[in-house]
């Protein structure tokens, strides 16, 4: 067995907020020794289409996937959707919709920009996204191109959070709509980055509760952020609650420093993968 894990389910594309396109991301993918990968842009499945055409080339396994956007107790949570139907209706018009937030967010994180006296970043963020999915990450590109912000860290910590310059909430779909979308779609969902929502271990394990009523499947046990103790806590929250493992590094390009893109650890033995999920259905 190699060192690293050949399995790579939370990945994205130049279609959201990643740099690389869809087909030169799969490329990198086969370069790292990645072997099935998903495609899980924010709210778009439109790069799955060519990531499959190259996925069949350079023969890895391309799972259907996205990272929807959520709320769960007026707190913004990204649930990753696995092995998705991309022909479901429901699915596609709530990725338009969704769209259309991420756009209504973007204009409004701007004008709050501009009143601090940041002028361009809308324009900017439009410009480089194509207009469609636009991300905080997209903003933050623009801040420190512009010497607003040393990096990405100093970005969200000044600029994009609550109560800072740049901060704008739009109201995402409820938790349980995101689930039964998912599921509409046949596909599995996984709460993406457990550990990052900062909140205390109480309040985790209520929306883990909750997320497992309402059909949830599996967390994300090991990202690129991860600590040993920190896939230590994840897996013992997924064996607490039944609840299967997902690994993925959340990939957006080659400048971050945490960047682990074909070179995470394997899933604990102990713990059933995800993809266990989807090959006892097929």
């Amino acid at each position: 067995m190699s060192e690293y894990s050949t399995i790579d389910l939370h990945t994205h594309s130049n279609k959201s907020d990643g740099q690389l396109t869809p087909k030169d991301l799969i490329n990198k993918a086969s370069n790292n020794g990645i072997k099935m990968m998903a495609l899980t842009d924010h709210d778009t499945i439109s790069g799955l289409e060519d990531a499959k055409k190259e996925a069949i080339k350079r023969h890895i396994k391309l799972i259907n996937g996205v990272e929807l956007s959520t709320q769960w107790q007026n707190r913004s949570i990204h649930i990753v959707g696995l092995n998705l139907n991309i022909n479901n209706l429901d699915l596609i018009n709530a990725c338009k919709k969704l769209s259309s937030l991420r756009q209504d967010r973007a204009k409004k994180i701007g004008q709050k920009l501009s009143k601090a006296g940041i002028e361009g970043a809308f324009e900017y963020v439009k410009k480089i996204s194509g207009g469609e999915n636009i991300t905080r990450h997209h903003f933050a590109k623009f801040l420190i191109e512009k010497k607003y912000a040393k990096n990405n860290s100093d970005v969200f910590k000044r600029f994009l959070v609550k109560n800072k310059p740049g901060y704008y909430s739009p109201k995402w779909p409820e938790l349980s709509e995101i689930i039964n979308l998912i599921k509409k779609a046949k596909g599995i969902a996984v709460i993406a980055h457990p550990l990052r929502y900062n909140m205390t271990a109480t309040k985790l394990e209520s929306l883990i509760e909750e997320f497992k009523s309402l059909g949830g499947a599996a967390i994300e046990v090991i990202t690129s952020h991860d600590q040993k103790s920190e896939i230590l806590l994840a897996s013992n929250i997924a064996k607490k609650y039944g609840l299967s493992a997902s690994i993925g590094s959340d990939f957006h390009n080659e400048n971050n420093t945490w960047n682990k893109f074909g070179k995470l650890p394997h899933l604990p033995s102990d713990l059933k993968p995800v993809w266990h999920l989807w090959e006892e259905n097929s």
